[in-house]
């Protein structure tokens, strides 16, 4: 995630960056200190105590850790380190960036761009096909050719006004055992990883990830003593198909009582419609509770269709998730699948110059079925042309190019072109599961 809070770089690095500062890989007695910088770049109301920045080292062990160091003191961060991302029909390999902070005091002094391209160039000699990030200000990452790849979403259920069309442990389709986080540790990393595999776009769990998320690991910032319940699907033959982790609470002492619980849903994977059902309606049986709000959630989960009443299910606050950046397009269009088959040439324009040029794209059907593309150089005369930023709006399936299109943001040079790439890239995603921060 990045938040840019203010700037800085080395001495004679880079045209038309401050002077005096280092750029350089973070050390281990600064873990704290970064841990705080970065704390303050993202409003966080608690200072980071030396446990927590011991554990930030520890969690972010491999990563590529840079930051900008004026006077003796740390004014920049940022943070990458290679993922398989899950693309439509496959993997890709990518470059992660998060922990994108400068300091106020060194604003507008170019070493944003010094990072950030410093570490595109890097990745792209590595053979990553993508980079991808969570943004914080969105104007700034346009800039540097990432677009809006995956959304996510809030939803609210209200328990009273909910009636689920059916119920898959009643039918015998599912068993659910009722856990703690705790008792998730073997199991949940599997689910992860089956649900993982078909969500373009979603985030590795890996490393600490769950440890921390199970509380298996001492974090300074958790409470101790928090209730940690959970909900585990399973198909009659014992498979795991489902998880949901919760926190429930509110005040009863109120005079309406009837509006004081809700239930707050932190993670709900599911691997099987049955398992999606009976956990959803699991959410919304926990004792006293008035109205179930889950955060980070794909804008098409299929809550609203398990209800009676659609109504009941209130979608809000949409938003960018997971922002994309092509580095290598022959090879981001050639390692995912496609649901159509085609082909026309397409010309990318990259100001950073690090994936722009002009290609043809021809899909056809490979022995599985599939669409595979194959992606050529040429000095054809495209049919569209698109900036790099929108191709990251679409390149993982889950956009389209007809709102670019529509902002005088696509030349589509041959009638019908834009929808035409539109069809040949769309391969949405049916995940069930919640979103995962990096």
């Amino acid at each position: 995630m990045g938040s840019v809070v203010g700037v800085t770089t080395t001495a004679g690095a880079t045209a038309g960056t401050a002077a005096g500062v280092e750029v350089r890989d973070l050390r281990q007695e600064e873990a704290t200190e970064w841990a705080r910088l970065c704390s303050r770049g993202f409003l966080e109301t608690r200072a980071p105590t030396e446990a927590a920045g011991d554990l930030r080292w520890r969690r972010t062990e491999g990563h590529r850790r840079r930051v900008g160091v004026d006077g003796g003191r740390l004014i920049a961060s940022f943070r990458s380190y290679g993922v398989d991302l899950p693309v439509p029909g496959g993997h890709l390999p990518a470059d992660a960036i998060s922990s994108v902070v400068v300091a106020a005091s060194h604003r507008r002094q170019g070493l944003l761009r010094r990072l950030m391209t410093e570490d595109l160039r890097a990745a792209k000699d590595r053979g990553d096909a993508l980079a991808v990030l969570i943004a914080s200000e969105a104007p700034i990452y346009g800039r540097y050719g990432f677009g809006t790849a995956t959304t996510a979403c809030r939803w609210e259920l209200d328990v009273r006004e909910a009636r689920f069309r059916g119920d898959p442990v009643r039918d015998g389709a599912v068993v659910l055992d009722h856990v703690s986080d705790a008792d998730l540790v073997d199991v949940a990393p599997r689910l992860f990883a089956r649900v993982h595999a078909t969500a373009a776009g979603e985030h590795p769990r890996d490393g600490l990830w769950w440890p921390m998320a199970l509380g298996l690991v001492e974090d300074p910032d958790a409470d101790a003593r928090e209730q940690r319940p959970a909900v585990v699907a399973r198909e009659p033959g014992g498979d795991v198909v489902g998880l949901l982790r919760y926190r429930a609470g509110g005040d009863l002492s109120g005079g309406d009582r009837r509006r004081a619980a809700q239930v707050r849903v932190l993670d709900l994977l599911a691997a099987t419609p049955a398992a999606t059902a009976a956990l959803w309606r699991a959410a919304a049986e926990v004792d006293l509770a008035a109205s179930v709000v889950a955060d980070h959630r794909p804008t098409t989960d299929p809550l609203p269709l398990l209800l009676a009443d659609a109504r009941a299910a209130v979608r809000s606050h949409d938003a960018d998730f997971v922002w994309a950046r092509v580095l290598d397009v022959p090879a981001a269009l050639e390692g995912r699948r496609y649901a159509a088959t085609g082909g026309l040439v397409l010309e990318v324009v990259d100001p950073l110059g690090l994936a722009g040029g002009r290609w043809r794209l021809d899909v056809t059907a490979d022995d599985a079925g599939t669409g595979a593309a194959e992606v050529t150089a040429t000095t054809a005369e495209p049919d569209v042309v698109v900036g790099v930023d929108v191709l990251g709006t679409v390149v993982l399936g889950q956009g389209s190019p007809a709102p670019a299109l529509a902002a005088g943001l696509v030349d589509e040079r041959t009638p019908g072109a834009a929808a035409r790439l539109g069809t040949l890239l769309a391969h949405p995603s049916s995940a069930v599961l919640t979103r995962t921060w990096f």
